[in-house]
């Protein structure tokens, strides 16, 4: 139950963090190097988090054959908050992106690649 609020919690607090407007990265103290590095702070943050998402998914303690179905979850995830971002975008100053489901989809590779064991299991982790 504990690894269904965890993974919940964070698909929650990701979709929200994915939606809300955001403010002028310029402003802050770090103001310029986040401006300077935006993409690549951008995009691997969409990596890391989608990554995590997926070693989370690992560990959810159902049968490996449905565990699978979170996978395909967290792609279609993916898909929905940069659609999202796109209808918002005239609100909220975001701009869904192709690009970054790509990104959204390596990071779910990489991080069903790091707990790889885990997913081939038949059992419950």
């Amino acid at each position: 139950m504990v690894r269904w609020l965890i993974w919940m919690s964070v698909v929650i607090a990701w979709t929200v963090a994915l939606e809300v407007p955001v403010p002028d990265p310029g402003e802050g103290p770090a103001g310029e190097f986040i401006v300077t590095n935006k993409y690549i702070l951008g995009k691997s943050l969409h990596v890391a988090t989608y990554g995590l998402l997926a070693v989370l998914s690992a560990r959810v303690p159902l049968p490996g054959r449905y565990r699978w179905l979170m996978v395909f979850f967290l792609m279609g995830h993916a898909w929905g908050t940069e659609m999202l971002q796109k209808a918002l975008e005239p609100w909220c100053h975001r701009g869904g992106s192709l690009d970054d489901v790509g990104y959204d989809i390596l990071g779910i590779v990489l991080g069903v690649g790091a707990t790889w064991k885990s997913w081939m299991k038949n059992g419950e982790w």
